[in-house]
């Protein structure tokens, strides 16, 4: 879709002004794919380098046990949009609208737009809300879900998947994160007095990586050196958009949102082929930062446990945009999410739901395809599956992540009774969100 015609310049003296406090924030959703914490500064894993990032996570709020309910692009990003696990809005895999590759997490159809599929319910999202409240959107980068703009854009400079991260020739053309971060400071500069919403989705770090050779030299000798200085050239460029906000008098007045879809892992684990769709804190446990100091403290770290699913609601209620629909509310969507804003500032950073993620395998174990459940709380992950060969329920996995960090030792058949705890736990989980599989596995497992 072209630019909208409103989408023109206005002076830089009008745009410039200080925003009342009554009008609604802008909003900027900032996502990298395939990205560790450990590439991130401000979680303090690893020597790396990202001060425009770490300079965001200090003036704002850092999300220390954030999780992605499916380890895989597009259902990850389907439930960043509408709040909801993947068995409730139906995308499941990766959706093409070529032919993919025969791997398990694609869909084998062909599937030009997903939001028209009646076998997905993804048309209530926040920015479908943001839309009919008066926001101008934009998209700009990986997207994931179609080709094309669903009709929610009035800005769509995005793609499916699977562009490569050089516009032309490697090192000898212009390298595509880069401009998709000029075309986010263009959509800044040329939007006008409304309220905007930006989804600014870099494809990096996700393979094939080959970064520009200045930033490659910074992390030379080490360890994927490759891969974490892909994530500090994002870094970089997020720095000129937020600069950008800065410059024009929009940082405070606007939330600031980092995430990713899914991290990766840097060892092999049962049921991934490409290092995703798969349990392990290193695949599901991803960066989440938010800055917007009208409603959130400074240097706030967040222990408990978050889904990226909450980033609906979050954006809704920083929008002040209800979801209630219907005479009498009839038609109100049911989210599986709550509102980060609400929870920080309620202030009660104790782990009190456990997070569950959802996965369906790129490989097989035991020579079979399955479907997943995991139930993280505070201190242990539960994982259970269902697998298709051999139907029949089979002993999962139990981690205990304070002593047990990597995930090395599994207690499944040594810890019985925490089990049997842990499994009910699910099981109810599945009950109040609908899921029959949870109730399902749990059932089983706490017998």
């Amino acid at each position: 879709m072209q630019r909208r015609q409103f989408l023109t310049s206005l002076p830089a003296a009008a745009l410039a002004q200080p925003q009342s406090a009554s009008r609604p924030p802008n909003i900027l959703l900032i996502l990298f794919d395939k990205c560790r914490t450990d590439a991130i500064g401000a979680y303090r894993e690893r020597e790396v380098h990202t001060p425009h990032l770490d300079a965001l996570a200090t003036d704002g709020v850092l999300f220390r046990h954030a999780y992605t309910p499916q380890a895989l692009c597009g259902p990850a990003r389907a439930s960043i949009l509408t709040g909801k696990y993947p068995h409730a809005h139906g995308l499941r895999r990766n959706v093409y609208f070529f032919r993919p590759g025969a791997i398990n997490t694609n869909y084998q159809d062909l599937i030009p737009d997903p939001f028209r599929d009646p076998r997905f319910r993804l048309w209530e999202n926040f920015v479908y809300y943001l839309n009919n409240a008066g926001y101008t959107n934009g998209s700009i980068g990986k997207w994931h879900l179609g080709p094309g703009n669903p009709g929610l854009f009035d800005f769509f400079k995005s793609f499916n998947s699977n562009l490569r991260h050089w516009i032309g020739e490697p090192h000898k053309s212009r390298y595509r994160p880069d401009v998709h971060a000029d075309d986010a400071i263009h959509f800044i500069e040329q939007t006008g007095s409304r309220p905007w919403f930006l989804h600014l989705s870099f494809y990096a770090p996700h393979e094939p990586l080959d970064p520009p050779k200045e930033w490659l030299a910074k992390h030379a000798g080490r360890d994927h050196a490759d891969y974490y200085a892909t994530v500090s050239n994002l870094d970089w460029n997020v720095g000129r958009v937020l600069d950008t906000l800065r410059r024009r008098n929009l940082l405070d007045d606007t939330l600031v949102i980092f995430t990713a879809d899914h991290g990766r892992p840097w060892v092999p684990r049962p049921g991934s082929a490409e290092g995703i769709a798969i349990a392990y804190e290193d695949t599901i446990r991803v960066p989440l930062f938010l800055r917007y100091p009208r409603m959130l403290p400074r240097g706030k770290t967040w222990n408990s446990g978050v889904i990226t699913a909450d980033l609906m609601p979050t954006i809704l209620e920083a929008a002040n945009i209800t979801l209630v629909q219907g005479l009498v509310n009839e038609l109100t969507p049911t989210l599986h999410a709550r509102s980060l804003i609400t929870e920080v500032r309620k202030g009660d950073d104790r782990w009190t739901r456990p997070i569950v993620v959802q996965n369906i395998p790129q490989a097989g174990i035991h020579e079979s395809y399955y479907d997943e459940r995991v139930l993280r709380t505070e201190r242990h992950k539960l994982i259970l599956r269902k697998f298709d060969v051999r139907p029949d329920l089979r002993p999962g996995e139990l981690y205990d992540l304070q002593t047990d960090p990597g995930e090395t030792t599994n207690l499944y058949q040594k810890r019985m009774e925490l089990v049997r705890e842990l499994a009910g736990q699910l099981q109810q989980w599945g009950v109040t969100h609908q899921d029959e599989l949870s109730v399902e596995l749990g059932r089983w497992a706490a017998r």
